[in-house]
């Protein structure tokens, strides 16, 4: 499985040095990927920090947590729904012949 992710923040990491170049529809595809993943990271650490909350804090707020849990679960089954979708496309245009 293959998922075309800006390459540029990881390669600047190492060291290597990326020529730049105008921004390709695979860029923009990549960027927005990127910010999906992100966002649904931060659902995440947000539902975790809910539940730690509701763990050690004497004021429960079970509605809140709950609610945090399941912003979180909904934007992970979006974003692996997205990445089959984007999966399958790709799978796609490599069968067609040209």
């Amino acid at each position: 499985m293959f998922v075309n992710l800006p390459v540029a923040p990881m390669l600047a990491a190492t060291g290597t040095q990326v020529a730049p170049r105008g921004e390709t529809a695979v860029d923009r595809l990549g960027d927005t990927f990127s910010k999906l993943f992100n966002d649904v990271n931060t659902l995440q650490s947000a539902a975790d920090d809910k539940m730690e909350e509701f763990a050690t804090s004497s004021d429960k707020d079970i509605h809140g947590t709950m609610i945090a849990l399941q912003k979180a679960d909904l934007s992970l089954r979006l974003f692996l729904q997205v990445r089959a979708k984007l999966t399958a496309a790709y799978q796609e245009i490599m069968r067609m012949q040209i």
